[in-house]
């Protein structure tokens, strides 16, 4: 068969007997749809072959049908999230002989098990054509990771390498949140995918938030909490136990209440022969997923150095860091939170796409501006003090800087309000900023296909930079 290339977007598309009606209809789209390759298809499928807009779903997702029947599920495996951040701000609790170094790589072990996964799931989901039961073992996972850090109080000794591999595990069960988001995405409608994308992602971003403000509350319950018989129950380790039960319920609603339905598909066997789909552009993909990789790495460094940092520069101590930096990460997903809001219900979702990636790093940039050490900061920082007849510091009684630091004589302290502005405010902007347009960017670069492989490769490079930010950064 003879093709031609018509100049709206990539796609071939044959001679037929309806060619005239096709060349209205590109004619039409190229005024007022021009930005939409998807429904341009869609209205040529529909003229020259009398068919519903969509030639393979009984009919196209709304976003608020695909929130309805997914968002539930996807919140309460994202939702476990949370324990990402709130495995950060405790290390110091486990195992008095944990130096920062080996905090970088407890921090780095959940998104080195999520690089794994994420690959390994977006294989299975594109090999099965089936998102079910990928997303089912990762929340399994998560489950059984969380349970195994829920017992933690119980090792006496090398508790650290319980956690290295606890953290792991619900890492490797997040891999997961790629096959969701493949699916959200060809699940919708072109024009509702800024929306369902934008909540998708947002719901993760709820889990952070959602994660500090449970530590805030269970803080109370402080490090010696109480005991069911002999079980320990602490500040520590309830919220992972809460997650376990989060997994139950997530595992019950996806065999319960969730459907699989695809709208943004072309499959070989229902697609027309006049319609082609093409190879996508792989540069443009390409440089989505090093937005997404920066963005993550930028990400992780903001957590993982978070405690450390707050702790030496203004001698906060465990439970000041821990209350402090809660309600700081809070602020901060809550301002993410909204701005994801804002662009999936309102028209800033149609805004130039890498407007808004350079507006994001932008305030990515200045916010790493305002953390470094300037020579007009106040300083030196104060070394943590030792209580009588003590030789190592006790960072549960005081803050600064450990004494084997010596860039600690002659680095400067940041201003405190400056800090939480950065950590607030920029940071808040700036993640939804890059994560909505680039994963709706990638998303439409893909096309009308099966996409769980790409968001697998997608997901596996955001979490190679959260593996690697903690690990160069301690």
């Amino acid at each position: 068969m003879t093709l031609f290339q018509p100049s709206f977007g990539s796609y071939s598309v044959g001679r037929s007997k309806d060619t005239v009606a096709f060349y209205m209809a590109m004619q039409h789209a190229s005024v007022s749809q021009r930005n939409s390759i998807f429904d341009f298809i869609d209205i040529y499928v529909a003229v020259s072959e009398n068919k519903p807009q969509n030639p393979t779903a009984p009919e196209s997702s709304s976003v608020f049908e695909i929130g309805a029947r997914t968002l539930p599920i996807s919140g309460g495996t994202e939702l476990q999230g949370f324990q990402h951040a709130g495995m950060v701000y405790v290390h110091c609790w486990l195992d008095s002989t944990a130096d920062l170094g080996l905090y970088g790589w407890i921090v780095a072990m959940y998104p080195l098990g999520q690089t794994i996964a994420s690959f390994f799931f977006g294989l299975w989901s594109q090999k099965t054509k089936s998102s079910k039961y990928p997303v089912a073992t990762g929340a399994a996972l998560m489950g059984v990771g969380n349970f195994i850090y829920g017992t933690l109080p119980l090792y006496e000794h090398g508790a650290k390498w319980v956690m290295l591999a606890a953290r792991f595990v619900v890492g490797f069960g997040s891999g997961n949140l790629s096959v969701l988001r493949a699916y959200v995405a060809t699940a919708s409608s072109p024009k509702d995918r800024v929306k369902a994308l934008s909540l998708g992602i947002g719901m993760f971003v709820l889990g952070l938030s959602v994660g500090p403000a449970v530590m805030l509350i269970f803080t109370p319950l402080g490090a010696d909490g109480f005991h069911l018989g002999w079980f320990p129950v602490t500040m520590y380790n309830l919220p992972a136990l809460i997650m376990v039960l989060i997994a139950i319920i997530a595992l019950a609603l996806l065999f319960t209440s969730f459907q699989e339905q695809y709208a943004g598909i072309i499959k070989e066997k229902d697609s027309s022969s006049d319609v082609v789909v093409p190879k996508f552009d792989k540069t443009a993909a390409i440089i989505c997923i090093g937005f997404w990789f920066i963005s993550q790495c930028v990400a992780t460094n903001y957590e993982a150095l978070m405690n450390p940092l707050t702790m030496a520069l203004y001698n906060w101590n465990n439970d000041q860091a821990i209350l402090y930096n809660g309600i700081i990460i809070f602020a901060s997903t809550a301002i993410c939170f909204s701005i994801y809001l804002i662009i999936g219900l309102t028209r800033v979702g149609e805004f130039d796409k890498r407007k808004m990636i350079a507006f994001g790093l932008g305030t990515f940039t200045l916010y790493h501006l305002i953390n470094i050490p300037w020579p007009f900061y106040s300083g030196p920082l104060d070394y943590m003090p030792l209580e009588e007849n003590a030789t190592v510091e006790d960072t549960s009684l005081h803050g600064g800087c450990f004494r084997r630091y010596e860039w600690c004589a002659h680095t400067t302290r940041v201003p405190l309000p400056l800090f939480i502005f950065a950590a607030t405010v920029l940071t808040g902007i700036s993640f939804p900023n890059i994560g909505s347009p680039t994963g709706t960017l990638f998303s439409e670069i893909l096309g009308p296909r099966n996409q769980g492989f790409m968001q697998g490769l997608f997901a596996f490079f955001g979490s190679f930079g959260r593996f690697v930010g903690p690990i160069i950064s301690t």
